[in-house]
């Protein structure tokens, strides 16, 4: 089958494409800027033909008629929408720029789809972080808690996630998963499992004094491994139910002391911990954990790989970058 990933450049979109190349399945990608491709280069070499580098089309999801033609090019039998602003941080300092990419954005994918495929099945990624403040109130989230978001990032991926149900009430065929947490190889270090990491893997080169800042060790989040996402989007695509919405997650509660503690753990030498007020976010929310049930009943889909072995993979990353000097 043929797929199109937008935001393939990103964190998710290499593993999902070497999921569906590992598949025997024909790859496109979109990405807004060519130097995103960088992180594709190890799929251009290992796939060859199958992923050449006109496989990545760079067009802009705010750019209507680049996207059309994105669709046209790749001819898709189904479409991974993932681009979008992802740093919470970012979308507070300009909400404006979140909701344009995050909301309209999608909606110019959807469109796109509806005009020149509108047979291709569309897996829409929201965003664990649309039910926000509900997180709070329930200790287990399920899809039919009240979407409650608390940051431009949350409000802009929940009205976007409003949009694709509107557009499969229209007749489109889309699926839409809400991931919450997900960590691994290739993640930006703004993030908190990387930065920890990248930290950890920078005082084993002797690159800064062995003390690891952080934030807020007392908020508990839900850690998945980025390759079990990946998978379960796969698994959304193929058997999900069209306009449903499914959680991904492990549905573990791990409060990000733990993450600090299994990365210590894992380091090479001593390491202190500091707190410090620039690392903490306000009005943060406390806990975030949701249960899979729904999309686990329906697909089979089911995380498998531990926490400890997704910090140890993603530590590894950093300390081939840190030692590459990257």
């Amino acid at each position: 089958m043929r797929f199109l990933i937008t935001g393939i450049g990103g964190f998710a979109g290499p593993h999902l494409a070497r999921a569906l190349l590992d598949a025997g399945h024909t790859v496109h990608g979109v990405v807004r800027r060519r130097g995103s491709m960088r992180a594709l280069e190890p799929l251009h070499m290992q796939f060859g033909e199958r992923f050449p580098s006109g496989a990545v089309i760079t067009a802009d999801v705010l750019d209507p008629r680049a996207l059309l033609g994105a669709v046209a090019e790749a001819r898709p039998d189904g479409v991974f929408h993932l681009a979008g602003v992802t740093y919470v941080p970012a979308s507070e300092t300009d909400p404006l720029a979140a909701h344009r990419t995050n909301f309209f954005g999608s909606l110019n994918v959807l469109r796109a789809v509806g005009e020149v495929r509108p047979e291709c099945r569309v897996l829409f990624v929201g965003s664990g972080d649309a039910y926000g403040a509900a997180g709070n109130e329930f200790s287990m989230i399920s899809e039919e808690v009240p979407l409650q978001p608390v940051s431009p990032y949350g409000v802009s991926k929940a009205a976007a996630d409003l949009a694709a149900f509107q557009w499969h009430w229209a007749g489109g065929n889309v699926v839409r998963a809400r991931p919450f947490n997900h960590t691994g190889p290739g993640q930006d270090s703004r993030f908190v499992c990387s930065s920890f990491a990248r930290q950890v893997a920078e005082i084993e080169a002797g690159q800064r004094p062995a003390v690891l800042e952080v934030g807020n060790l007392d908020v508990i989040r839900d850690f998945t491994d980025v390759e079990d996402i990946v998978a379960g989007y796969v698994a959304l695509w193929e058997r999900g139910e069209g306009g449903e919405v499914y959680n991904l997650c492990s549905g573990r509660a791990v409060p990000i002391r733990t993450v600090v503690d299994e990365l210590r753990a894992q380091a090479r030498s001593a390491i202190e911990i500091r707190v410090t007020e620039v690392r903490r976010r306000p009005n943060e929310v406390r806990r975030l954990v949701g249960t899979a049930a729904r999309a686990q009943s329906k697909t089979g889909w089911r995380p498998a790989r531990p926490l400890a072995e997704t910090l140890a993979r993603l530590l590894g990353y950093w300390r081939e970058r840190v030692r590459a000097k990257v």
